[in-house]
């Protein structure tokens, strides 16, 4: 029986971020290694998981796959689009239903509280490291995007939400951020057979 886990995540930062989440929750695996074929599919922001998500399980994955193949879902999202929406983008449960419509045995749902760049800067001594910038830099902005997009602009670059990091995620400290928001990325580790709650 064949175990699949598949990651639909927002932007190709993410994509990044989760493979590092992944390599580095391999290391606390007791045998060191995944009994399960992980893939990972950018969506492309929110809006994404509503028709990218099924559309890319059903064509790019499954046919990869031999048909008992067992599938988990893992669908990893910001809340900041929903912490203050009226009427929230999508519709999880619909998401959820049409994927497991489709053959998806499980689906997790990993939400990093407000963006994924909040979880960054968790570890903020590798990004103005990465940055090389001063220990004491100051950081302000109103959210956690805003405060790298201000990071960058004083290192002279840009941080553009959800396109590749050009190096910065692997010099972030995953396992510090894994423990910081270890609350939100338990269901991840748990579907890859690690326990993080040591």
């Amino acid at each position: 029986m064949n175990k699949c886990l598949v990651l639909f995540v927002e932007g190709d930062t993410e994509v990044e971020f989760y493979k590092q989440v992944v390599a580095n929750a391999r290391k606390l695996h007791p045998k060191k290694r995944f009994d399960t074929n992980i893939e990972y599919r950018n969506v492309r922001g929110v809006g994404g998981f509503k028709s990218i998500a099924l559309r890319k399980f059903v064509k790019e994955i499954k046919p990869k796959y031999e048909k008992d193949c067992v599938y988990t879902i893992v669908l990893c999202s910001d809340t900041d689009v929903f912490d203050f929406a009226a009427k929230p983008p999508i519709k999880w449960d619909e998401v959820k239903k049409e994927l497991m419509n489709n053959g998806a045995s499980k689906i997790i749902h990993v939400e990093a509280k407000r963006s994924i760049e909040d979880w960054f800067l968790y570890d903020i001594d590798g990004i103005l490291g990465f940055l090389r910038l001063s220990k004491n830099t100051p950081i302000s902005g109103k959210n956690g995007c805003d405060k790298l997009q201000r990071l960058y602009k004083q290192a002279n670059k840009v941080y553009y939400k959800g396109i590749q990091s050009n190096g910065m995620i692997e010099r972030l400290d995953i396992d510090k951020i894994a423990v910081a928001v270890k609350d939100q990325l338990n269901p991840l580790y748990e579907a890859l057979g690690v326990d993080k709650s040591k």
